[in-house]
């Protein structure tokens, strides 16, 4: 249980940065918005799957066009992966040497 919930957070941001990756951003299916879904016309987060999908794609004024916080969000949801990947090696470095000395 302890290695999935060291994983997780990672594998769950990745994995949702690459479905965005490959979203048709050209499509207009029904919206995952839970509060478009519940009826109301305002979402905070419209488009921002799409703005994902563009930037992908090398379409930076598509992206900024569909949702300004696109580009924003996978740099930060970026950096969040790396910096939990460079806990989880110096973690795992350090592990070693516990055993190596011990």
């Amino acid at each position: 249980m302890k290695v999935i919930n060291r994983h997780l957070e990672w594998v769950i941001l990745l994995t949702g940065l690459v479905l965005m990756a490959f979203l048709n951003p050209y499509s207009t299916e029904t919206s995952w918005c839970l509060i478009d879904l519940l009826g109301f016309s305002y979402c905070p987060g419209a488009g921002l799957g799409h703005s994902i999908a563009f930037l992908f794609r090398g379409e930076i004024i598509n992206s900024l066009e569909a949702n300004l916080i696109g580009p924003i969000a996978v740099v930060v949801l970026s950096l969040r992966v790396i910096n939990i990947w460079k806990n989880l090696i110096v973690t795992h470095k350090s592990d070693l040497m516990e055993n190596y000395h011990a």
